[in-house]
C-alpha cells in the first residue's frame, strides 16, 4: 500500500472514531494546529521524521506539545508514531479535512485569477455555485498574473477555464486551422 493510501486509512479511522466520540471539531482543530506547528518548526518535523529517534522519545515530545489536547487526536498521533508512520501526519490531516468537508457537505472551490477578487464578486460566485450544487462552498483563491484576465474555476474534478490566456490560445488555434 502506498503512503497516500496508508494516510487515507489512518485518516478514515481517526475520522470515524472522532465522529463516534462526538469530537470531530476538536480532533480536526487539534490536528490542524499540530500540522501548522510542524510546518512552522523544522526541529519538530526533523524529530518526527527521524528514524533514529525512538517512538518512545517521539511520543514524549508529542505528549508535552499536546498536553490538554483532544484525546482522540493524541491517541491517533501516538498510533502513527508507534506504527512508524509519523511522516504521514500532514497527509492524514489533509485526508481528515477532506472527510470532514464531505461530512458537512462543504465543497472546496478553487478560483484562480490575475488579480485578487473583491469580496462582493467572491460572494456572488459562492452564491451561484451553492445554488447549483446545494452545498456550502469554501473558496480558495489563487492569484496568477500569467492568466492575464478572467478566471479559472476548479470544482472537484471539473475545471472551467474562462481565463483570457485560454481564450487567446483558442483563438490562435482557430487562426492556425483556418
Amino acid at each position: 500500500m502506498g503512503e497516500l493510501a496508508t494516510a487515507n486509512v489512518y485518516a478514515r479511522a481517526l475520522f470515524e472514531a472522532a465522529r463516534d466520540a462526538g469530537t470531530l471539531a476538536a480532533t480536526g482543530a487539534d490536528l490542524s494546529a499540530f500540522v501548522e506547528a510542524m510546518r512552522g518548526s523544522r526541529e519538530l518535523t526533523a524529530v518526527l521524521y527521524n528514524p533514529q529517534i525512538s517512538s518512545v522519545q517521539k511520543k514524549q515530545i508529542v505528549a508535552e506539545l499536546t498536553a490538554g489536547g483532544d484525546r482522540m487526536f493524541v491517541n491517533g498521533l501516538d498510533l502513527l508514531i508507534d506504527k512508524r508512520h509519523a511522516g504521514l501526519i500532514a497527509d492524514v490531516h489533509d485526508s481528515f479535512q477532506r472527510l470532514l468537508r464531505e461530512e458537512q457537505q462543504i465543497m472546496e472551490v478553487e478560483i484562480t485569477t490575475a488579480v485578487e477578487l473583491p469580496e462582493e464578486t467572491k460572494a456572488k460566485i459562492r452564491t451561484r455555485i451553492e445554488e447549483a450544487t446545494r452545498k456550502k462552498i469554501e473558496i480558495k483563491e489563487t492569484v496568477r498574473e500569467d492568466i492575464i484576465g478572467g478566471l479559472i474555476l476548479r470544482i472537484g474534478d471539473v475545471i472551467v477555464d474562462g481565463s483570457l490566456k485560454a481564450k487567446l490560445g483558442q483563438l490562435r488555434n482557430r487562426l492556425v486551422q483556418a
